[in-house]
């Protein structure tokens, strides 16, 4: 049997490159092609950065799917089908959306893969595909084995994606990862991930766990065995790592550089009505964001923009206190309705949602606000959203930034990385204003953009 496997971009303008910060190697894909025998003829094309060829003879297609690449996934998906050649969505958007994935697919898989895949493969051999698969277990030891050989030749950020363990025990209002794993957390042996950091070859990791440490005794363990690897890495986590001096200094000693932490708000009611309790020492962010400088790691802050007490003074304060604490990087994006979450439901009963299914209106584009926000205009928060990004990332704010010496700054490696980043999310800010979602399914794909 040939398998296919395909990762679908959002989107993309006329003429113009694909968002470069998207680019990274999707390791969704490699687990799969993994956990795939190897007696099937594997290939895969990346939506993102070449042509998906549509008449190449193959067996069975497989399409990771997110909210935000769900037109194009079914888009996709119909061009596959209309040749005859059965179709099966994964992911968080058929999780989360299965009545609706089902509609453009032979096969969906609810949850996690692994437990499932092996009974995909032998029902497609035998042409008796079942409507949906469904997956109870959310890690399974021993079988995450990514391979990574179907990336080759393809140009993605040089560094690995690496996972230790799956969702968390925080339960955000808007968050997708707490729908999809009921608030729970699993990790994975660490002899299992540093074998397979090994197995890559090189020495600098993105741990894309939602929160690694969300058991922080266990976090603690790994990142003792960490240190002997002397490796380099960044990973997402949640504001207490700042209270733990000795989780800190692990972070350190085991080679991190950068964390991914959602601070959301500056506005304690605002947290409180994202459930995120656990970021409720407002007055105390300055104390953690100096204690985290001072280990020498950059932060990555992620605001959410357009909750129920913000306004255009609130917005400009959280770009004023970005700028003042000199974040690394900042992501500063308006709030997000992803079905299957709380928050979702809540917008839709209170009659709030603009659109019953953004994701797949064609009135909407990337970076439309898709709900009606409390204290300001839906048109009015998208431009307000747009400028905090252009203020953040303006030329005056990336040079007091890079006056870091602590951290951002802190050596020649660290100042040329400062300034690549900072310089090509501010030309991304235009690139991705009025992105539409999808795209045309037989547009000729330019490779020149990648030239």
């Amino acid at each position: 049997m040939r398998m296919t496997f395909i990762y679908p971009s959002v989107g993309r303008k006329d003429n113009q490159k694909y968002i470069k910060s998207w680019e990274m190697e999707p390791l969704v894909i490699a687990t799969l092609a993994g956990l795939t025998p190897g007696d099937i003829e594997v290939k895969f094309y990346d939506d993102r950065l070449e042509a998906i060829p549509y008449d190449e003879p193959t067996d069975l297609v497989g399409i990771s799917v997110e909210t935000y690449t769900a037109k194009r996934a079914y888009d996709i998906s119909r061009e596959f089908r209309r040749r005859g050649i059965q179709v099966v969505l994964g992911g968080y958007h058929p999780t989360l959306a299965p009545d609706e994935a089902i509609e453009h697919a032979d096969s969906i898989v609810i949850g996690n893969a692994e437990e499932v895949w092996s009974l995909v493969i032998r029902d497609a051999t035998n042409k008796k595909l079942r409507k949906i698969y469904k997956s109870n277990l959310p890690l399974i030891s021993g079988t995450i084995c990514p391979k990574r050989d179907i990336f080759k030749n393809k140009r993605y950020f040089n560094l690995s994606l690496i996972e230790t363990g799956r969702g968390c025990r925080f339960k955000c209002e808007f968050c997708s990862v707490t729908t999809f794993y009921a608030g729970n957390y699993y990790r994975r042996p660490d002899e299992e991930v540093i074998h397979e950091m090994r197995s890559t070859g090189r020495k600098t990791f993105f741990f894309v766990d939602d929160n690694i440490i969300g058991d922080v005794h266990l976090s603690k363990k790994f990142f003792k065995a960490l240190i002997p690897e002397k490796i380099r890495w960044i990973g997402q986590c949640s504001l207490n790592v700042a209270k733990d001096e000795e989780l800190l200094e692990l972070l350190r000693e085991s080679g991190c550089v950068g964390l991914l932490i959602g601070f959301e708000s500056l506005i304690k009611t605002n947290l409180s009505r994202m459930l995120k309790f656990h970021n409720d020492e407002i007055g105390s962010y300055k104390e953690y964001l100096a204690r985290i400088r001072g280990k020498g790691i950059v932060l990555y802050a992620s605001f959410v923009l357009g909750y129920d007490h913000d306004d255009e003074e609130t917005i400009e304060e959280t770009v004023r206190f970005c700028r003042e604490q000199k974040i690394f990087i900042a992501a500063l994006n308006h709030l997000v309705p992803f079905p299957g979450t709380a928050l979702y439901e809540r917008l839709r009963l209170e009659g709030k949602l603009r659109f019953k299914k953004w994701w797949l209106d064609t009135d909407y584009h990337y970076g439309d606000i898709p709900y009606i926000p409390e204290k300001v205009t839906a048109e009015k928060l998208r431009e307000l959203s747009v400028k905090a990004r252009r203020k953040f990332y303006s030329l005056k704010s990336i040079f007091q930034r890079s006056l870091d010496f602590k951290a951002n700054c802190r050596n020649l490696k660290m100042a040329c990385l400062y300034f690549n980043v900072n310089f090509m999310l501010k030309k991304e800010i235009d690139q991705k204003v009025g992105l539409p979602l999808g795209g045309a399914i037989n547009a000729e794909y330019n490779n020149s953009q990648h030239e």
